[in-house]
């Protein structure tokens, strides 16, 4: 899609409404009661109904990209748990058929490292083994922060990357004589986000590269498509690169590739300061619908997605003048800014990503952080896109067709009946 229409860009609305962030466990509080509420996750919903609730109502006001992680209903922590995912799935399919669904693989948090502990490294990722009609999701992101050890232990093999030596047919032979190494190290990656400075667990890089092979091979298999997230630059960028040349992995095989790119995450995947250094990235995204041993030959499409991750905390400072579109001058948040930047009709972007998962506040006329909700962030988004002249792609049929995902919709088998789980009460999920 990305067609610019007479009167402006039209956009596909998204929704990223749980996380791995913002969790109870994963907060260090402050004093201030508005910062901690916000970081400890107080309005994310677990709460199947309340979940469901929500996503009709998100549906209702156009989202038709629903980026989803499991919480646990009882303690509100990330969980690998497979039978919420698949609940929360054959759900959405009944209620908000035109909704694309994507499953967010598993990041930190004790739980996730127990469950790891437990059933192994493929526990982070098995959801996305799931069919479609069985619970599973069109899209499920395969790369994100824990997959980057396959690129650390790259540098230690070869030096330091940059973003021109990973456009080159140099990486290309870099990733022909790489063994991944099998010693096991912590995991780690440096953000603005406490806990991702954290442990995500003891793995390897060789561990790494089979779970990512397997997963890629798992959705082949299914035929339902690929997503990764941008987190960390050079290394996201190399990673994907990576996955897609590697003849062990083939990323984007199936002729379509989905990244978001999550801008505010960490020092290399900073919030941009003008709309072109904002395209400047895109356009490497977009890059990749070629591979580097046929760069004149278009392999994949590659559609965008765009979130703002800037925590809370760090919010003020980006409270600045827009600098392009029919709103430059107005002082506007990091989403805000966003949001304008996707508006404008050469931005490249298709999708649009609000949710609690990126930025669960809002920022007031005069920078000041407050709660919010998810309905409201993606009221917030329609606004700006309208005020700077562009609009949304409320059509099913053009959304799926644009993403790449109508064969899978319309040629996957009948959906069953019943859930395969239900919520009790007390918040807890068992069988029926």
């Amino acid at each position: 899609m990305n067609a610019v229409r007479a009167d402006g860009q039209k956009l596909i609305l998204g929704c990223a409404p749980t996380g791995a962030k913002f969790t109870p466990e994963n907060h260090r509080f402050t004093g201030d009661a508005v910062l901690d509420r916000i970081c400890v996750g107080s309005n994310i919903p677990t709460a199947l109904e309340v979940l469901l609730a929500e996503a009709e109502a998100l549906y209702g006001l156009g989202c038709r990209y629903y980026h989803y992680h499991a919480r646990n209903p009882l303690t509100h922590e990330q969980t690998t748990d497979n039978r919420i995912y698949e609940t929360v799935s054959q759900a959405l399919q009944h209620r908000c058929e035109g909704m694309m669904i994507s499953f967010a693989a598993s990041r930190n948090g004790r739980e996730i490292l127990e469950r790891i502990g437990q059933y192994g490294e493929w526990e982070r990722s098995s959801q996305c083994a799931l069919p479609l009609h069985l619970g599973g999701a069109h899209f499920a992101t395969l790369q994100a922060t824990a997959e980057l050890q396959i690129i650390t232990d790259l540098e230690r093999c070869f030096g330091e990357l940059n973003l021109h030596l990973i456009s080159t047919s140099r990486f290309l032979e870099m990733i022909a004589i790489h063994e991944p190494s099998v010693n096991l190290q912590d995991a780690r990656l440096e953000t603005y986000w406490a806990s991702d400075r954290e442990s995500h667990g003891r793995t390897s890089s060789a561990i790494q590269f089979e779970v990512y092979a397997q997963a890629i091979s798992a959705r082949r298999k299914l035929n339902l498509y690929h997503e990764v997230e941008w987190v960390l630059l050079p290394y996201s960028y190399a990673m994907t690169r990576y996955a897609i040349d590697h003849p062990a992995m083939e990323l984007g095989s199936s002729g379509q590739l989905n990244v978001t790119l999550l801008f505010g995450f960490s020092s290399g995947m900073s919030f941009p300061a003008t709309y072109e250094e904002f395209k400047r990235v895109v356009e490497l995204a977009k890059s990749l619908e070629h591979d580097l041993a046929e760069p004149g030959v278009k392999k994949r499409k590659v559609t965008i997605t765009v979130g703002a991750a800037v925590p809370p905390h760090l919010a003020p400072t980006h409270f600045r003048e827009l600098d392009v579109g029919q709103q430059r001058g107005r002082r506007a948040c990091a989403l805000r800014r966003l949001i304008n930047y996707a508006a404008q009709p050469d931005s490249g972007v298709d999708i649009v990503r609000t949710g609690m998962e990126d930025t669960p506040y809002l920022v007031d006329a005069y920078g000041q952080v407050r709660m919010t909700d998810n309905v409201e962030l993606l009221s917030m988004a329609i606004d700006e896109l309208r005020a700077n002249g562009a609009d949304i792609e409320y059509d099913d049929k053009v959304v799926f067709e644009c993403m790449a995902t109508d064969s899978v919709r319309d040629n996957m088998p009948k959906m069953e009946p019943c859930s395969a789980l239900r919520q009790d009460s007390d918040d807890s999920w068992v069988e029926p």
